[in-house]
């Protein structure tokens, strides 16, 4: 009896593992914005991203959902989402590949974006 116990207590302990190592590898982020962006001419904070659906060059920008004072994207598996940092202030953007993520967010002031 004390054998049977022991050897639910091992795979009641095992799926609880398994279950906080997929919630907490669901939520580690794949890229995020940098707050600022600086060249030779300054600093510039960041103001706003857009997201697409593979290369910018294609213009295939998704459309967020607005949720708890935040916009989210949920991805599916089969896009190739690239995150793009807008800048105040200048004409110069980031372009971050989050394959693998998903879902992006951006949120608060001062502006936050990321993908997990």
């Amino acid at each position: 009896m004390l054998s049977n116990n022991k050897k639910i207590a091992t795979l009641f302990t095992s799926l609880l593992l398994s279950l906080l190592s997929i919630n907490s590898h669901a939520q580690t982020t794949v890229v995020s914005c940098p707050v600022t962006f600086s060249d030779e001419h300054g600093t510039y904070r960041l103001i706003n991203v857009r997201l697409f659906d593979g290369p910018i060059c294609k213009k295939v920008e998704l459309v967020p959902e607005f949720k708890k004072e935040k916009l989210i994207w949920i991805l599916d598996a089969r896009m190739d989402p690239s995150l793009v940092c807008l800048y105040n202030g200048t004409n110069h953007y980031i372009v971050l590949d989050a394959k693998g993520a998903t879902s992006c967010e951006k949120k608060g002031v001062p502006v936050q974006a990321k993908c997990m």
